[in-house]
């Protein structure tokens, strides 16, 4: 079922579905949308991985080249 078609049918239900319905749909959709909240460590090595990015000092790849790498370990 392609992605377009699944959210037109739970569209459906919500359209159809009584509060009980929604309030345990909320629960089972907000965690996954809410914002994910990093610790302090977490935000520093990030900010550490992305000065070493932008100095030149790590090396970074396109889509197509990470697609190959992995593709290349699969075999």
């Amino acid at each position: 079922m392609k992605s377009s078609e699944l959210k037109q049918e739970i569209h459906g239900y919500i359209e159809q579905a009584d509060d009980s319905i929604l309030k345990a749909i909320k629960t089972l959709v907000k965690p996954s949308i809410a914002q994910i909240q990093l610790s302090k460590e977490q935000k520093q090595e990030l900010d550490k991985r992305k000065k070493k990015h932008l100095s030149g000092k790590s090396k970074s790849y396109t889509w197509e080249q990470t697609e190959a790498m992995l593709k290349s370990k699969r075999k």
